[in-house]
């Protein structure tokens, strides 16, 4: 791996300033009319290079984040381990990172390596050496259209390798969640791990207990939702990651045994894989409804043989799980929700269809050959992504395929935008706790007492 600046021409490259977006190049020329370096970096780069058109672009530049922000007129500053500017349009987000520095004595640290608070600012020479693997590493300067690689991260692209940039336990130890990217891009790139960068894995995989359950949440919608989530979890399989992200889980995978959770966890994560392909919105929480329901259906089991009646144990076995999801991740209580009302909703949905999908909506399709459970179903909340959980179920042996036909009438497969995506995610959705109160002192006599309303 070299060490010096390699500046390769467009004319060699065959990338162009055009091929990135409209927005992206507004925010490069800003900086280099302001005077700062602007380069395109990282993923967008080595998607060009790859043929591939990106899902965001991010630009680095020499301009300190406050530089950055009074550039432009819509744009925020976060992040605390390192600042960073999101540049903000109707359509899209840019996001602006200063060049981090070398590793200095101002680089905090825990006591195992892992870095915690990031704020020292270099130069491009720096920054090449605190990223993370050299196909992620280049560099496309505004002012010449040269690309700028350190590493032979260009040779990393066409030779399909993924290479950790310096000791890679070392790195690993840096930034735990590497390890987690390193089975993510190897999974959506099809790009294969250097012998170092994937033995170093096992050695340093249990520093993934280390991180932040909220920051671990967040990283792993991105490894199941970023359109190879079905890849990516076998690659996390191999890896011996699995169990960090979800506890328990990995015992009840075999995918060459058809009866094994795989059969289903398979087919929530290409379902979640072909939206994403569409460009459709997903829903994080269908996911992890897929990835335990087996696991709560074993739970549940467990209570019913203590004779427990069948809806309260379906309420402690998803309180079980629920509790079982939350250790090494901090699910949003508002994701936790809608994930109970799609397990939930499974039983009645298997109760109250009739026998035969044959019956449907009647004579003028209408929902009159409902009876008033039936109909009441239908107003439950998240009814449709219930449905089509259930029905994800009837292309395996447990449900069957008339069940999902007859509810399928009323829950019309969803083929277009008409469904908002999720929110971002606010810090409440993650079950702060809230100070109670003290209950009040009752006088003597009930003299607090409010009426009943009875």
């Amino acid at each position: 791996m070299t060490s010096n600046q390699t500046r390769i021409p467009a004319e060699t490259h065959g990338l162009s300033l055009a091929d990135l977006s409209d927005n992206a190049r507004f925010v490069l020329e800003k900086l280099h009319e302001a005077g700062f370096e602007a380069y395109a970096v990282g993923g967008c780069v080595r998607d060009l290079l790859r043929g591939r058109s990106p899902k965001d672009f991010d630009v680095v530049t020499n301009a300190r984040p406050e530089e950055v922000k009074r550039l432009f007129r819509r744009a925020r500053i976060i992040g605390r381990r390192f600042k960073i500017v999101h540049v903000v349009f109707r359509d899209e987000m840019i996001e602006v990172t200063t060049f981090r520095g070398g590793d200095t004595g101002e680089v905090k640290r825990a006591d195992g390596g892992m870095i915690t608070r990031d704020n020292v600012f270099g130069s491009i020479h720096e920054d090449v050496w605190r990223r993370d693997f050299a196909c992620n590493a280049l560099y496309l300067d505004y002012a010449s259209g040269d690309l700028v690689d350190y590493v032979e991260g260009l040779t990393d692209i066409r030779s399909g390798r993924l290479r950790v940039i310096g000791e890679p336990e070392d790195r690993y130890r840096e930034d735990p969640v590497r390890m987690l990217r390193a089975a993510r891009f190897a999974a959506k790139l099809g790009f294969h791990l250097t012998d170092d960068s994937e033995a170093a894995i096992a050695h340093c995989r249990s520093t993934l207990a280390d991180i932040s359950p909220a920051r671990l949440f967040d990283e792993t919608v991105k490894l199941m939702q970023g359109g190879a989530g079905r890849q990516t979890f076998l690659e996390l399989r191999r890896l011996g990651l699995i169990e960090y992200l979800f506890d328990g889980l990995d015992h009840w995978i075999d995918p060459d045994d058809p009866v094994s959770d795989w059969g289903l966890i398979e087919k929530v994560l290409e379902a979640t894989d072909r939206r994403v392909e569409q460009g459709l919105p997903v829903n994080p929480a269908f996911l992890f409804a897929g990835l335990f329901w087996r696991m709560l259906g074993r739970h549940r089991i467990k209570w019913l043989h203590q004779r427990v009646p069948a809806d309260d144990a379906m309420v402690l076995a998803a309180d079980e799980v629920m509790a079982n999801m939350a250790k090494p991740l901090m699910i949003p209580r508002r994701l936790a929700e809608i994930i109970r009302a799609i397990w939930m909703l499974q039983p009645e949905l298997e109760r109250l269809a009739p026998p035969s999908a044959r019956i449907g909506r009647g004579a003028e399709g209408k929902v009159d050959a409902l009876d008033d459970n039936q109909r009441a179903l239908l107003e439950a909340p998240w009814f449709r992504a219930a449905v089509d959980f259930l029905c994800l179920r009837s292309a395996t042996p447990e449900v069957d395929e008339s069940v999902c036909v007859f509810w399928r009438q009323y829950a019309p497969e969803r083929s277009g935008h008409e469904e908002a995506p999720i929110e971002a995610l606010q810090p409440s959705d993650f079950g702060k706790k809230r100070r109670r109160r003290r209950p009040r002192r009752r006088k003597p006599g009930g003299g607090n007492r409010q009426p009943s309303g009875e």
